[in-house]
């Protein structure tokens, strides 16, 4: 009876084993690529102005009429595609650059745009026509009810047309400046893979700059 009960008690025990075995081998589960969504809680920022306030207005953000720009802060981000010190001085660098060309983008920006419509048409028409003719009095036809005159008086139209139509739209756009006092404010990860650096102008940097060039040359 004892036998009876032990062989009882390992069968249960090695059917919860291979069990549990089961549920935590199984594989996860891959998402396809066309299913993957963008994170949602990464938001971006762009192009930040800051304003004087004209004399006597600056009690309060309400209260304040805008005057002179004294301030623009520009943020760009850039994937590092891999998380090791090389891909992230990468990116970090292509999201500096990325910032300046967004900043002189935002000072001109030259847009140009072009349309080429190409249209193929082609139309081909045959035709086959067998038409009765006369027989001679020496030759021997078979006629039947059906189709008394085989092979004749039929005619034959194919007519084929083809139309081919390609519109190829170019969208160029160009921008070039010098920008100076334009320094880096701020670098950071902010996502797995995704970092961002924002760089800034302001009157303060613009004077050093020009102070800066009479002095070292």
């Amino acid at each position: 009876m004892l036998k009876k009960i032990a062989m009882v008690c390992l069968v249960v025990a090695l059917c919860a084993c291979t069990s549990n075995r089961k549920n935590t081998d199984r594989t996860p589960v891959v998402e396809p690529i066309g299913s993957q969504k963008l994170s949602t809680n990464f938001s971006r920022q762009g192009v930040r102005l800051e304003w004087d306030c004209s004399w006597g207005t600056g009690f309060s953000d309400a209260t304040c009429v805008k005057g002179d720009v004294k301030a623009i802060e520009v943020t760009a981000y850039a994937p590092s595609f891999g998380n090791s010190e090389a891909n992230r001085e990468a990116a970090f660098a292509v999201a500096h650059d990325m910032a300046l060309v967004k900043l002189n983008r935002f000072i001109q920006d030259e847009i140009s745009s072009s349309r080429v419509t190409i249209t193929l048409t082609k139309n081909v028409e045959k035709a086959n026509d067998k038409l009765k003719s006369k027989i001679g009095a020496a030759e021997t036809v078979r006629l039947n009810d059906d189709d008394p005159y085989p092979d004749s008086n039929v005619a034959n139209r194919e007519n084929v047309n083809e139309v081919v139509r390609t519109v190829t739209e170019s969208i160029r756009s160009q921008s070039s400046g010098i920008l100076k006092g334009v320094r880096s404010m701020d670098e950071k990860i902010v996502d797995r893979q995704t970092v961002s650096v924002t760089v800034r102008w302001d009157k303060d940097s613009a004077q050093a700059v020009r102070e800066l060039q009479k002095r070292i040359r």
